[in-house]
């Protein structure tokens, strides 16, 4: 919620004295909704928060994070971004005969960037990895919640760590090169956790943190106001997650009016989550006609293929052994639901659209995965079980390869270009037309940029895999 108000900030609407009253005000307004969860957080073992703690940090290092390893290729636009937000006036607005401004999901980028502001573009870099390991580790410790015992909770790490389709299959049936990355097999994609976490944490974070408030509900152990707040704050880290939660924010509250469970002084904080997020939403939606979005007819032996090797043998493994209650049969239904309709929707000119509206389900998928995998075995369901641990395993191939080519690869040179030196023009999901903004968001007469580049991008060289 703070990258809310820093977004407002951003824009202008608000000066600093008032996002540094934010950090001491929004948690006490929210603290009515989320001190039942504090609850339950405040009796996990310091030692499991340690553990939690560490895997993140490893998993974002890995990943590129901190430029300790490789990077993938997507992070030479996202370290221009950062980059741009350091060093320049906020907003940063690009000169011209039409001048653009930087719109796009900021909500992983404007405190790590504050920082750097006050000290240097390193400090918002190892700023940017603290605040994603912060966050994944509440993830994996609140959702470790969700099983009992350490062995349980262990095999949910694993499960949700390793969790993929068998792209290697694919791979080999397409001819595709299993050393490179792999996922790219098909012109469709259901992204493995790891990749989230390497190539686009931003967006993995904002389905989680929601996937795991649906699945606290679920389980009694979160009230459905925390889903009603935490959706709409999402947008500003990842809009396609955010419309990737909403039928399961459509499923709660369904659920909470049809058993009269709706009070007026619950419906204070979320409408006090939409009324934050309304600059944000104002902000990304802005020349969204310049994205375009449709729905696309599917290629039907590639869909097949792409259902029949990354989701439909964990459906059908699922219901083979009967643990598709766990979280009800509607949650079942929605997860099932998304992932055999995301690959017919379309945003821009890539597969973003798939990848990332599938990304909550994929991980509530993960979690019914690590419950059937941490029970123990029942006669009935053995032949589900075995389905289901034998695509797991299979699908640890795609993870090996996202995690080889970090340490392979030579770590990420610095970038040293601004976002136009990286990208010429701007592409239309990352800059919008100023006068495009919506005029109540619309800065006044912001610094104009003109950023002058070198001929090389990065101090260093930067491989690309096969995609």
């Amino acid at each position: 919620m703070f990258d809310q108000v820093m977004l407002w900030h951003f824009l202008g609407l608000v000066p600093p004295i008032l996002v540094v009253s934010a950090l001491v005000a929004l948690p006490v307004a929210f603290w009515p909704l989320t001190r039942r969860t504090a609850a339950t957080s405040a009796r996990l073992p310091w030692k499991l928060l340690g553990i939690c703690f560490a895997v993140s940090l490893v998993v974002y290092i890995l990943g590129g994070e901190g430029r300790l390893f490789y990077a993938n290729v997507d992070w030479q636009v996202r370290g221009a971004v950062l980059r741009d937000l350091v060093n320049y006036p906020w907003p940063v607005v690009y000169d011209g005969a039409d001048p653009k401004i930087l719109r796009l999901p900021l909500g992983m980028y404007l405190i790590p960037a504050w920082i750097g502001k006050l000290y240097g573009f390193p400090a918002a870099e190892i700023a940017e990895l603290l605040q994603n390991t912060l966050l994944l580790t509440a993830v994996l410790a609140l959702g470790s919640t969700l099983f009992t015992g350490t062995r349980a909770r262990l095999i949910a790490l694993g499960v949700f760590l390793g969790f993929s389709g068998m792209d290697v299959i694919g791979a080999l049936l397409t001819g595709y090169p299993i050393y490179s990355h792999i996922e790219q097999w098909s012109i469709y994609q259901f992204s493995s956790h790891i990749t989230q976490a390497f190539w686009v944490p931003q967006h993995s974070l904002a389905g989680w943190i929601g996937a795991l408030c649906y699945l606290l509900w679920r389980d009694d152990k979160a009230p459905a106001a925390l889903l009603f707040c935490v959706v709409p704050l999402s947008a500003l880290l990842s809009p396609l997650a955010f419309m990737g939660l909403l039928p399961f924010a459509a499923h709660a509250a369904v659920s909470v009016v049809l058993r009269r469970e709706v009070h007026v002084r619950e419906l204070a904080s979320p409408a006090l989550a939409v009324l934050l997020s309304l600059p944000s939403l104002a902000y990304l939606t802005a020349a969204a006609d310049t994205v375009g979005a449709h729905f696309e007819p599917p290629v039907i032996p590639q869909y097949l293929a792409i259902e029949l090797l990354e989701i439909v043998p964990f459906l059908v493994g699922l219901k083979l052994a009967a643990r598709t209650d766990r979280f009800g049969r509607a949650t079942f239904a929605i997860v099932a639901i998304i992932l055999l309709l995301a690959p017919l929707g379309k945003v821009g000119r890539g597969i973003d659209f798939v990848m990332r509206v599938s990304i909550p389900a994929l991980a509530i998928l993960s979690v019914l995965i690590a419950d059937l995998l941490s029970t123990p075995p029942d006669t009935s369901g053995r032949r589900g079980r075995r389905i289901v641990l034998g695509a797991f395993l299979i699908g640890l191939a795609t993870p090996a390869t996202e995690i080889g080519r970090a340490i392979l690869f030579p770590r990420s040179p610095a970038p040293l270009c601004s976002y136009l030196g990286v990208v010429p023009g701007g592409a239309t999901d990352y800059v919008a037309s100023l006068s495009r903004l919506p005029v109540w968001i619309r800065p006044n007469e912001p610094a104009m940029v003109r950023p002058r580049d070198p001929k090389q991008c990065w101090n260093g060289p930067w491989p690309k895999p096969i995609t």
